[in-house]
This record gives C-alpha cells, structure tokens and sequence, in this order.
C-alpha cells in the first residue's frame, strides 16, 4: 500500500483522536436517527414489502444486473457486504448460495433488512460495526461487495484496506462510488460561476476540496461527505492494494437534479444515458469497479 505524508493545513490529512471521537459519534447518530437510505427516493418499504420507484427502478436495476453479473456467486463462496443497508443488492447477489454476511454501522437498518419479506430465499448473517474495522478474520473472504458506502464513511481509505485486508488472494472486491468531479458538474460549477460574477460580483465561490477528501463540514449533516472523480476513486484502489479489473460509469440519479428528475422516470433516456456513461465515465454519476487481491 501507498504511504503518503500530510503538511498541517492539508485538507486531506487523517483525523486526529479527538476528531475521530467527536466524528463517529456524530455519524452513528446520523445514520440511527436521521437518515433512511435509499428510502422514499429509490424505493418504499410498506408492510414489509419493497418497492421501487419510478425514479429508482432503472438505477436499482443495472445496480443489481452489474453486481450478480461480475460477483457471480459460487455455493461455496464466502460474500460480504460492506455497508449492506437494507440489503437491497445483498439478497439478490446472495439468493443462489454461498456464505453470505451483511455488515453495517446502524442498527435500525439492520432490523429494517430482516422485516423485509424478499421475493426469493434469504440466508445471510448480518453484523452491526463500523465498517472500517471489519470483524472478519484475515484473508477468509472469496467477494466482496461495497456499494456506495464509501462516500458516507470518514476514513475510505481504512475500509478499503479492510476489504483488501478479508479477501483472500485471487478474491475480488466490485465497489460502486458517486461521481461528483465529472465533465457535466464541472460544465454547471462554470455556468455557476459565471452567473456569481454577473449577479453577485465580488462574492467568492465556496471553496471545493479535492475529489476524493473528507468535507468535515458536511459530517452530520448530509449523507455523502466526500466526492470522487473516476482517476481520484481509481488511484485509492490501486493504493489499497488492490487490482483494478474492470470500470464501468452508471447514468444521474439525484432526484434534487430536475433534469434527472423528468427523464430518469423514461426508460429511453435512461437507457440512453446508461450507454454514455458506460463507453465515458465521467459523463454519468457513479462509478462500479471490480478489483482483484493478487
């Protein structure tokens, strides 16, 4: 793995202690009172039944076809999601066998998995823990899966040298992140400011952090706290220790993007947008990358 020296002032620089403290705590009340992933947006939960929406049924779906697809889960594979979440992928990944154990940092969650009633057979464990220390013996684990999780925790690099930590050598890990630092957000951060200094002049833009780095000032306020671009996200896999097999890009799915909002919903565009983003990355929203333990 990479090692890297931090200057004081650098905004990627670790965490001290204290932060760390003061951060997960603030995090794990987040996730346990404040946040309900996926929910309402992508799909509904009602007595037990889970539904996804107009605006999530596409973006779930090529989720899920990419996911089963490169994972390809063997009977006698040991799979672990990090960050499983409702379980939406983890069960679908999973229904054909294998050793399955869901990890995830919020215990409502967790419970929020086992009262849903799945179209198909479920046998999985499930393990309430921070993700970036796994309770997983070392290299016990054929495959891995961590969808958009990574986003959401204070220190990605930790987890994934966690996952390259699990695996076993040969063993794969697919990782699903959001794209912020893209051709299309950086076209609209220029529209932005040009509209800042015809309206607003003199007033600064808000200082953006290189992709990939912590916002501390988004811990406990909204669910993603950093941003990737495609080299950025890149560059911590291999870093990690872990070799990058495969890359694919997936269309918009922010339902606050109006434009995601009125198209998403139409199989065409999606479909269209899913084509784009596949061939270039950096024209969609999120990335999937299947990387190997050598």
């Amino acid at each position: 793995m990479t090692e890297r020296f931090y200057a004081p002032d650098d905004p990627d620089r670790p965490l001290t202690p204290e932060e760390r403290r003061e951060y997960s705590r603030m995090l794990k009340d987040y996730y346990e009172n404040k946040m309900s992933e996926g929910q309402g947006a992508f799909f509904t939960i009602d007595d037990g039944v889970i539904t996804p929406t107009a605006m999530g049924r596409h973006w779930l779906r090529e989720h899920r076809r990419i996911f089963d697809q490169w994972l390809d889960l063997q009977p006698d594979d040991v799979f672990v999601d990090v960050g499983c979440g409702e379980g939406y992928y983890t069960t679908y990944v999973a229904r054909n066998g294998g050793t399955t154990i869901g990890i995830d940092v919020s215990y409502s969650v967790l419970r929020l998995l086992r009262s849903i009633k799945w179209p198909y057979p479920v046998s999985m464990d499930t393990i309430n823990s921070d993700v970036e220390i796994l309770p997983i013996p070392d290299n016990s684990v054929d495959k891995v899966l961590c969808s958009h999780t990574l986003e959401h925790v204070l220190d990605d690099r930790r987890v994934l040298a966690e996952i390259q930590r699990i695996l076993k050598p040969g063993g794969y890990a697919v990782l699903a992140i959001p794209l912020k630092y893209t051709a299309p957000n950086a076209a609209l951060n220029k529209l932005i400011d040009i509209g800042r200094a015809v309206l607003k002049p003199g007033k600064k833009p808000a200082p953006r952090l290189p992709a990939g780095v912590l916002n501390r000032s988004l811990i406990g306020v909204q669910s993603h706290i950093r941003h990737y671009s495609v080299p950025a996200f890149q560059r911590r896999v291999t870093d990690a220790g872990l070799t990058v097999e495969q890359t694919v890009g997936m269309w918009f799915h922010d339902p606050r993007n109006w434009l995601v909002y009125y198209t998403q919903p139409r199989w065409p565009f999606y479909e269209l947008g899913t084509r784009l983003s596949k061939r270039w990355p950096s024209l969609g929203s999120a990335l999937v990358l299947k990387a190997r333990k050598v």
